[in-house]
């Protein structure tokens, strides 16, 4: 089994500063490390270059112009030569053995990806139906292996042939919220299973790229990228529904609510069908939660 690792940035040198090290130190697994920019500005690749002279195991590749999270990820992964990839955010300090706990899962061959266990925030991700929405909360069932909604893109391990296979993260998200979401949920819907597995630890310090931005404009990209989940995965008719009840709702107590479904459909207008493969129906997902 070869193991690729793949680090996004975005202008986060001092995010570089603290986990990077701790990435190469706690990874003697892997076969490769690639370091992938987005377009900053910041001497954050001078800083890897001078790193990659002593780990010849690191390998930089970038962006000459900034493509969001989900193009950066997808074009890491690509890059990558193992078979499996753990996908690591630059706020991201892995602990020893964090590896080591995952890898015994892909014995499965329908095992999608497995998420690791964030310290002081352990959790997986309970998906469910309510309100005419996919809605999710904190798993608190936390001592053993557990199914989970969706793996982080920012602190997992794949199965590189599978995350193709299924496009990787849809650029209708861009720049950011929902792209592992709707990756998880196509994945179960394709048969895959994902995985949280509490003894694989590491650090998040949650100061990742978002919060560079707006929070007025976060917050719209949230609720557009919430409804595009729901348009772009749902198929249940009595689930649509359901939605379309809340939309209607939502319209008549805050009018607002208007301009985050007109710009849902020109996201969907701009970009293709996801890619997914249906062999589980909606239901059948939400039932495997209960």
């Amino acid at each position: 089994m070869k193991i690729s690792i793949i680090v996004t940035n975005w202008n986060g040198l001092p995010l570089l500063q603290k986990n990077f090290l701790s990435v190469i130190e706690t990874s003697p697994e892997a076969s490769e490390i690639i370091f992938y920019d987005d377009a900053s500005q910041d001497g954050s690749v001078a800083y890897i270059s001078e790193i990659q002279k002593k780990y010849p195991q690191v390998i930089i590749k970038a962006h000459r112009h900034n493509r969001g999270f989900g193009k950066t990820s997808n074009d890491a992964v690509n890059s990558t030569t193992g078979d499996h990839v753990v996908l690591l955010n630059n706020d991201i300090k892995p602990h020893f053995g964090y590896l080591t706990n995952s890898l015994s899962h892909f014995r499965d061959p329908n095992l999608f990806g497995v998420g690791f266990s964030e310290i002081g925030h352990e959790n997986w991700a309970h998906i469910f139906w309510k309100d005419g929405y996919l809605q999710h909360l904190p798993g608190t069932d936390i001592k053993k292996t557990h199914i989970s909604g969706w793996i982080s893109g920012g602190g997992s391990i794949i199965c590189k042939d599978k995350f193709i296979k299924l496009g990787g993260f849809d650029p209708i998200f861009a720049p950011f919220y929902s792209e592992d979401l709707d990756l998880g949920y196509r994945a179960w819907k394709s048969g895959y299973k994902l995985l949280w597995e509490p003894l694989s630890h590491i650090e998040h310090k949650h100061e990742s790229t978002m919060s560079k931005f707006p929070k007025r404009f976060t917050d719209y990209v949230k609720e557009r990228n919430r409804l595009l989940v729901v348009w772009r995965n749902i198929t249940d008719q009595k689930l649509l529904l359901s939605n379309y009840f809340s939309i209607a709702n939502r319209c008549l107590f805050g009018p607002n609510y208007i301009k985050i479904i007109l710009a849902a459909r020109r996201q969907i207008k701009r970009f293709p069908a996801p890619t997914v493969f249906p062999k589980v129906t909606d239901i059948d997902i939400f039932n495997l939660f209960k």
